[in-house]
């Protein structure tokens, strides 16, 4: 389905108008509710509200304005569309749904924080650019490996979760670093006075992917305090990718440009287009024979009608092989062995459990003093199950590469008679997080004639720490190099990590082997596994006092003030041949240590400027600003101006303007010697014929031949931390919105515009614009030449550095629109909520490069938005949720999307977009004096997600992140209370 995007936005702006749907900001007391008023002196219902904290100020008011937008997400609205993961929940909004997002639906990827780790990025700025409150403060990170850094959600579970506040724009003048695109406040459930049962069960249709959660709170609220306590279990059950289609076949989606009819190949094994997983169970020739080479002598694994004769063409020398995959032979690809089982067995959504204990209290010490608590304990216990590819060169003088005579028989040179054998294994991974987090604090009132009477104080401290234990499964490098080097078949001296142990011959090229059904032997001797600690600890100690500082002819001036001192420090120590980059094939790190420390102080105004006048029935300022002084790099100023102009009692104007700053992560500040492998291009391979002189004059410069071929071995990237080097990332954003209440029926819309800029972003550049830098630049050489190392030799390139460095701006900016209608009927009450947000411009500028707008490619979608129809009717609450995700295209960014194929021998069209993907869901429920049910179906029409070709960010050819693997499903919700 594919709309025309200007006639999308005009419509749905009308139908906002004149339907008036979401809570999504501060304009009602749902939107006002505290964030940490203790139970005991909640406010009554009245036609007044009391004075409160509303997320993004420190000051108490009874306003129901923001300068500021915020949107609303309550626990009522996620449980009716059946959404119980707390990090689904917030990533479900239209404030995120248009960036990329890491959950455990990104099985086998690697993210920031670590496997299965959940995120949330607002604006498509980063999970790290976006700050995680909870009860408004600061949550610490959770997470695994040397790049812990962004709150992993996964601590949160939903049981506890009354509402989340998204603020919609910087807020670092309030909160401190890091609420760069916004900030999520997770509010708490109070005043449960009891005892309440509650269980989800949440079921697709098809195989795989469930989840569950049971949880049980007690509660008993007393005249001087309160305390409440929450048990939760929830688990997310593991999805294979054979469990949909979707996700089991690979296949190159392919079409002809002309007639756009598609091209891809048949497997005469399935009758189905063919699937391309990963090539296994042959072995490749470094030099003249291309394709792959499958073990048959007796040829009976060919299509049928036999294997055509380019399968056969070097059998008089290689009795036992036929050739496949072979570029520029179309015919020899349909038989080619790419979907081995272990593939169609490995995690698309992997299985994670969480097991949390919470608690919240408070008590008054005296009617002026109250002391309160918090403590969130939680075990994460997650998994993931995928395949692991080996595909070395063994030397020709290794007596174990026996495919060499062969190979040099065919007239190969001796000396490049290398062969590679292509194995699969399975892979595991396990991950065991344990968080705790503790709170204390005291707060009160100043009584007595003091100049300060009547100000409300609050001091609390708080304890966050993670600590993880990963275990994974790897193949010692050591060993692959002893036993594929020159002249005998084990070398023991190359065995100078995991030794000392017996070598053994491997016999790489045997049919067992290539099959990957190893002996116990050899796979005890190629393959470990070991387990890596993660340790992330942080101290905050905050005070604050607000008040009221004086009356102004249009009321009180509110003031804000208090100091902060944050500890941060990480430990990552990874297992012993991770440290010692002994893993073959995979990515590697150091010990991860260092901390750091910062010691904040904040004001905040909220000015009454006019009030009851003609075209002004109010005009209030907000002001407030941050200082802050970092160890790792210094003193920085925030600040942040808002105005909310009331022109009647149903149109309201507000907009503000501030700064922002992130200060470097642990993880940016100290990575220890990550590795990763480069499979990217070598701007000097075949400089000769280059068409770019700057290369030709470089290249030639660095003595490298015009017909070097390009690498002949895959470059280590070694990445790690800029102490000393990184300063904070600063950041601007304004926010101009209209909000329309009209009192002659119940509807509420805030049309917001946000324009957010971010300056001296950390990054690291990327092995391809390092090596672009050094020789396609008019200065050479430079400083970037001196990041990366060739072999004198060969000249091919062995390691890149690319270190953590403030390297790129970037500029984003859209619109959020957000209504609220109810109406009521004879029959009950009606309500319409919508979220939509239209991004207009996601731009990066990395230095050297030229900017690329990420706005509208497919892990952005420009368009996004959320649409909840309720309608209630006595105890019954009938309920239809729709999820809109926009047409996105990365065609824009990669400049082609026709291509000439050396597969299909002919240009080729890749699908590189997705349409526009709507998702329904529905349900119903019932009350009773004491219990609640309520079915529902999530997916309500099984919508599949978008298919895009081979190269682009999929799960077989289903287009990955914002989008649902998981198909229809059926949720049941019990609930009772005692």
């Amino acid at each position: 389905m594919r709309l025309n995007k200007a006639f999308l936005l005009c419509t749905t702006v009308v139908a906002g108008l004149a339907l008036a749907p979401v809570a999504a900001f501060a304009q009602s007391s749902t939107a006002q509710t505290t964030d940490q008023a203790p139970a005991t002196k909640a406010p009554e219902s009245s036609g007044s509200v009391s004075e409160l904290v509303v997320t993004g100020s420190h000051i108490h008011t009874n306003e129901f304005s923001s300068s500021s937008p915020i949107q609303v997400i309550t626990s009522d609205t996620s449980e009716l569309q059946g959404v119980t993961n707390t990090a689904e929940i917030v990533q479900k909004s239209s404030v995120a749904s248009g960036s990329f997002q890491a959950n455990n639906l990104l099985s086998g990827y690697v993210v920031t924080g670590g496997e299965n780790a959940e995120t949330l990025s607002l604006r498509g700025l980063g999970a790290n650019r976006t700050l995680v409150l909870l009860n408004g403060r600061r949550l610490s990170p959770a997470g695994i490996g040397g790049t812990v850094g962004p709150v992993d959600l996964n601590i949160l579970p939903s049981s506890i979760i009354d509402r989340v506040d998204i603020l919609k724009d910087g807020a670092s003048s309030i909160y401190g670093s890091d609420a760069v695109a916004g900030v999520a406040n997770f509010i708490t459930k109070r005043n449960t006075d009891g005892i309440e049962i509650n269980l989800h069960y949440d079921q697709p249709f098809h195989q795989g992917g469930g989840q569950d959660r049971f949880s049980i709170t007690w509660g008993k609220v007393w005249d001087r305090g309160s305390l409440m306590l929450t048990a939760d279990w929830n688990e997310d059950m593991r999805q294979k990718a054979i469990d949909r289609s979707y996700t089991s076949c690979a296949e190159d989606f392919v079409s002809d440009p002309t007639t756009h009819q598609r091209v891809d190949f048949i497997d005469p094994a399935t009758g189905s287009y063919k699937c391309y997983n990963a090539i296994h169970g042959g072995w490749q020739a470094y030099s003249t024979y291309g394709g792959v080479f499958i073990y048959d002598p007796a040829l009976n694994r060919g299509p049928p009608g036999g294997y055509p004769a380019a399968a056969l063409s070097t059998r008089p020398f290689l009795p036992d092989w036929v050739r496949c995959c072979r570029a520029g032979q179309p015919a020899t690809y349909p038989y080619g062995p790419y979907n081995d089982p272990i593939i169609q067995n490995s995690d698309v959504i992997s299985p994670v459990k969480r097991a949390t204990f919470f608690l919240s209290g408070s008590y008054d010490i005296t009617p002026q003093v109250e002391a309160y608590t918090e403590v969130l304990l939680n075990q994460r216990r997650s998994s993931g199950t995928y395949y692991q590819y080996l595909f070395e060169w063994v030397d020709p003088t290794n007596p174990t590469n026996t495919v060499a005579p062969g190979l040099i028989a065919g007239g190969v040179n001796p000396a490049l008679a290398y062969a590679r054998p292509l194995v699969i294994f399975p892979y595991n991974e396990q991950e065991r997080i344990n968080y705790g987090r503790i709170l204390g604090g005291l707060r009160g009132k100043i009584g007595g004639s003091s100049f300060l009477s009547g100000w409300d104080w609050d001091i609390y401290a708080q304890y966050g720490r993670s600590d993880a234990r990963y275990t994974q499964d790897f193949i010692y490098q050591d060993r692959v190099f002893a036993t594929t080097g020159p002249g005998v078949a084990c070398d023991p001296s190359q065995i100078t990590v995991s030794g000392p142990v017996s070598c053994m011959a491997i016999p790489w090229f045997s049919e067992h082997f290539l099959a990957g059904n190893l002996t116990p032997q050899e796979m005890a001797f190629l393959r470990g596994r070991e387990t890596g600690t993660t340790k992330y600890d942080q101290w905050l100690v905050e005070a604050s006092l607000t008040g009221t500082l004086m009356q102004l002819p249009a009321g009180p001036l509110g003031v804000a003030v208090g100091a902060v001192y944050r500890h941060d420090h990480i430990n990552d120590t990874p297992g012993y041949n991770a440290r010692n980059s002994n893993y073959w094939g995979f990515s590697t790190s150091g010990i991860t240590q260092g901390s750091d420390a910062v010691k904040e102080f904040y004001g905040e105004l909220q000015i009454p400027i006019l009030k009851n006048m003609p075209g002004f029935e109010s005009l209030d300022g907000t002001l407030s600003g941050r200082y802050t002084d970092y160890d790792s790099y210094g003193s920085n100023f925030t600040y942040k101006v808002g105005l909310d102009w009331r022109l009647t009692n149903w149109l309201r104007l507000r907009g503000s303007h501030g700064t922002s700053y992130r200060a470097p992560a642990l993880f940016e500040l100290y990575l220890a010697d990550q590795s990763s492998f480069f499979n990217g291009n070598d701007p000097c391979a075949m400089w000769g014929e280059s068409s770019d002189p700057r290369i030709q004059q470089h290249c030639a410069a660095a003595g490298i031949p015009n017909n070097y071929p390009g690498p002949g071995a895959t470059p280590q990237v070694f990445s790690g931390g800029g102490k000393g080097r990184l300063t904070a990332e600063t950041s601007r954003a304004t926010t101009v919105g209209l909000v329309l209440t009209p009192s002659f029926f119940n509807v509420s819309i805030a049309l917001d515009y946000f324009d957010i800029e971010v300056r001296n972003e950390v990054s690291k550049f990327g092995p391809t614009n390092i090596l672009n830098a050094c020789y396609d630049t008019t200065t050479y050489p430079n400083d970037f030449c001196t990041l990366f190392t060739r072999d004198p030799a060969t000249h091919d390139i062995t390691t890149i550095f690319d270190n953590y460095i403030n390297i790129a701006n970037e500029h984003n900016r859209g619109l959020d629109l957000t209504t609220q209608v109810k109406y009521d009927t004879r029959w009950g009450k009606l309500t319409l909520d919508t979220q939509f947000t239209w991004q207009f411009e996601d731009v990066v500028n990395l230095l050297g490069s030229n900017p690329v707008d990420n706005n509208g490619s497919t892990t952005e979608p420009d368009f996004t938005g959320v649409a909840n129809l309720r309608f209630d009717h006595n105890d019954w609450t009938f309920f239809w949720s729709t999820e809109f995700i926009g047409k996105a295209s990365d065609t824009e960014l990669l400049g082609q999307d026709v291509y000439n194929s050396t597969r299909y021998n002919q240009p080729v069209y890749y699908k590189q977009y997705t349409e526009l993907t709507i998702y329904h869901s529905v349900s119903v429920r019932k009350k009773w004096d004491n219990w609640s049910a309520q079915v529902g179906i999530q997916n309500l029409f099984d919508e599949p997600p978008p298919a895009q070709s081979a190269g682009q960010f999929r799960a077989g050819i289903a287009a990955l992140n914002e989008f649902d693997l998981r198909g229809r499903r059926v949720f049941i919700t019990l609930d009772r209370k005692f």
